[in-house]
């Protein structure tokens, strides 16, 4: 009774000083005070006394003075004003209108760069393997540009990003890769993947070893797919509109508009969702949670029905190559939803409506993934190995190993034998074998399998 007495006091001195030396409104004073409370209950659910987990909770708000503009921050209502309005700051809105122009620039230079093959005679009809081949490297060193200069990396860390990046471009171009080869394909999927994780480690800074800053980057990797795809729908609008309006006075520009514009608008618009999610980090609740949380039941529901005609028909589609790819596209959406539900959960140590769904959604997973294991090892017994099939292998069961370690830490937990944040440390220890099994199939399934 003492400790609850003491809490509450200190919040009523916090609320009155906050009235006494800020400009802040009595609405706003409770959307804070809410926010401080929430906090405070995370933060003691990790074992703090509550007098602990107060100090932590008024040390987030930052400095006192700008406590209306930190619950500008969390006000939903307020997203795009607090994005895009000019702070009050002189400093804050210098560093705003900085990064805003470093991330405008970084965009027109990765979308320029696809021109420059154009100057060698390397166009999209005339070599479209180049492309695929590259891809990566028109979009992917701009980002990892943009959060090098906005992180303390080590000398060490950006001298091995920038021989990552070199020496994965060299392999690749100097690999004879036809446009018929498999590995042709597989390294324009697996390659972006690949080069995409040695980006994280330019987001992360000095911190990747940390298991906070990779649950960082996964969120704001999903964050990153949701704004570059926004981005892509309203460019695809625009070329349409364009290519209409050409169209309605006889001239047919259709080829130059996605060459000159489209394409590098599309190649340049994850930097500009890389500084969107930036700026927006921790404004409001991120939008891939959001997402993951509707379509979770969803996802549950159709893989039930999904085995269940399976058992009733007694046909396995599991022998058909393109199923199987359509399959790993379904483990990888269900680890992320997974994963986005845990990023988002609240402190508490009970089990909730979610944790079952997660549960639940991860066995049928595994049930579905144990059938197309055993289709892709029948697969390579009868017709013999090739790099799609060695490939597919190798991550049905880093994802299997994935989704098992899960389902495992999950029965521990509602068993209460363990702390829900082991589930965040399983995840991001996976990481970097994620990475390693990617850049082999990028980078050594074109030297091994040369003739396929």
């Amino acid at each position: 009774m003492q400790g609850r007495w003491a809490f509450d006091e200190g919040v009523a001195l916090w609320r009155d000083f906050c009235l006494s030396s800020a400009e802040i409104s009595q609405r706003e004073l409770q959307g804070l005070e809410g926010y401080l409370r929430q906090q405070v209950q995370e933060i003691a659910a990790l074992g703090l006394s509550e007098e602990e987990a107060f100090l932590i909770g008024v040390k987030r708000l930052e400095d006192r003075p700008s406590v209306s503009e930190d619950y500008r921050k969390i006000d939903k209502r307020n997203l795009w004003t607090t994005l895009l309005s000019e702070p009050v700051q002189t400093k804050e809105r210098r560093a705003r209108l900085r990064d805003l122009l470093f991330a405008i620039v970084l965009a027109i230079s990765a979308g320029l760069s696809t021109e420059i093959p154009k100057l060698f005679g390397i166009g999209f009809a005339e070599d479209p393997a180049f492309y695929l081949k590259n891809l990566s490297f028109f979009v992917l060193p701009f980002v990892t540009i943009f959060f090098v200069l906005q992180r303390r990396i080590s000398r060490l860390a950006l001298v091995s990003i920038a021989l990552t990046f070199f020496l994965s471009m060299l392999l690749v171009n100097l690999y004879s890769i036809s446009e018929e080869s498999q590995t042709l394909l597989l390294s324009a999927i697996h390659l972006p993947l690949f080069l995409w994780f040695i980006t994280g480690s330019a987001y992360a800074g000095n911190g990747w070893r940390d298991v906070s800053r990779r649950m960082d980057f996964l969120r704001f990797t999903g964050e990153v797919f949701v704004y570059t795809t926004l981005l892509f729908c309203g460019i695809v609008v625009v070329t349409g509109l364009t290519n209409l309006l050409f169209a309605a006075i006889g001239i047919g520009a259709e080829r130059n508009i996605l060459e000159h514009f489209a394409v590098p608008a599309g190649v340049g618009s994850p930097v500009i969702a890389a500084y969107l999610v930036e700026q927006k980090r921790s404004v409001v609740e991120n939008l891939a949670p959001v997402l993951a949380r509707i379509f979770a039941p969803l996802l549950l529901c159709m893989m039930l029905v999904f085995l269940g005609v399976m058992l009733l028909t007694q046909k396995s589609p599991f022998l058909e190559r393109n199923f199987l790819i359509g399959f790993d596209l379904m483990l990888i959406l269900v680890l992320g939803i997974v994963f986005y539900i845990i990023s988002t959960r609240k402190g508490t140590v009970h089990p909730q409506m979610y944790d079952w769904i997660s549960l639940f959604l991860i066995v049928t997973a595994l049930i579905i993934d144990v059938l197309a294991l055993s289709a892709i090892v029948f697969r390579l017994s009868s017709y013999g190995v090739t790099p799609n099939k060695l490939a597919a292998l190798g991550e049905n069961v880093l994802v299997f190993v994935n989704l098992a370690g899960m389902a495992l830490l999950y029965v521990r937990f509602f068993r209460a034998k363990i702390s829900f944040c082991l589930l965040d440390k399983w995840q991001t220890r996976l990481l970097p074998v994620y990475a390693l099994w990617l850049g082999f199939v990028a980078l050594g399934f074109p030297l091994i399998f040369s003739s396929q």
